[in-house]
């Protein structure tokens, strides 16, 4: 776990009090990756499952700015079929 991570999402969103935007990226494994998105200026966080539950635990604890647990968007990933014809 790379806990810089962490504190870079949290002092970007908590700078302006903001809740970020989350979006998890899942393989057919549940192997996942999650993008926060700060909805101000569009910058971009990437992390990875634990880094992610880091963050969760530390906005729980703030209440006033990093993530909501309850605002994730999760996309499967949907692999190309190959082109036929």
């Amino acid at each position: 776990m790379d806990a810089r991570q962490v504190e870079l999402v949290l002092a970007h969103l908590c700078r302006k009090g903001l809740f970020g935007d989350v979006r998890a990226w899942c393989e057919s494994r549940f192997d996942c990756v999650y993008v926060v998105t700060c909805p101000d200026c569009g910058c971009r966080f990437v992390l990875d499952e634990t880094e992610f539950q880091e963050l969760v635990e530390r906005s729980n604890a703030l209440q006033v700015c990093g993530v909501l647990p309850t605002a994730i968007d999760v996309c499967m990933f949907q692999p190309r079929l190959p082109f036929s014809g």
